[in-house]
């Protein structure tokens, strides 16, 4: 191997190995970053969906749930908004599962606002405005994963919505959910789907 080529494929490992240190990182900062948001009184909290098996809601989605419940039982909000459609590996859609399981957990039906279309961060966060404006509900609190909230509060702030965060906190095993997230926030970012101001 001539020294130019030897160079140049150090080179390219030196970038693979900083590419996949800035991510790591990034996944941490993230997970931080969502942890860190404090909810404020609002009229619903909207759960942004995660896959569900069947009625059977993942952990991760049924980590979200919890922490909508602990909203509602605590008097932050009034109303819930489930958002999630239904994946091509699922036979429900995420939000009609949501619903069942805080149901099952003691709300009542009537409190429950389903946006069962969602396919995205975008979409679940424009389709759950379009509830709220529907119903007169002026304030939000997102709660979803710690790692996805800082992306999903981006988004709201780019769709002019009165909201604070709330995480759910994630589990170690969901570290390459983390880590494929800092793709994602900086994909929306660029995209212009996103706010950080």
């Amino acid at each position: 191997m001539s020294g130019f080529w030897l160079y140049f494929t150090i080179g390219i490992g030196l970038l693979a190995l900083v590419g996949v240190f800035l991510i790591v990182v990034g996944a941490h900062v993230l997970r931080q970053w969502g942890r860190m948001e404090k909810p404020k009184r609002a009229g619903a909290a909207i759960v942004l969906g995660a896959y569900t098996d069947g009625f059977k809601p993942s952990r991760t989605l049924t980590a979200r749930l919890k922490a909508a419940l602990h909203l509602y039982r605590n008097g932050y909000v009034d109303f819930i908004i489930t958002s999630g459609g239904r994946g091509e590996d699922e036979t429900v859609s995420e939000s009609t599962s949501m619903k069942r399981f805080l149901v099952f957990n003691g709300v009542a039906p009537e409190v429950i606002l389903e946006d069962r279309h969602s396919t995205d961060t975008w979409e679940n966060l424009r389709n759950s405005r379009a509830v709220m404006e529907r119903f007169d509900i002026g304030s939000g609190v997102v709660v979803t994963s710690d790692y996805h909230l800082p992306r999903a509060l981006a988004v709201a702030r780019q769709l002019d919505m009165d909201v604070t965060g709330y995480a759910a906190f994630s589990r170690r095993r969901e570290n390459r959910y983390a880590r494929r997230e800092v793709i994602a926030f900086v994909k929306y970012t660029l995209s212009g789907q996103a706010s950080l101001l």
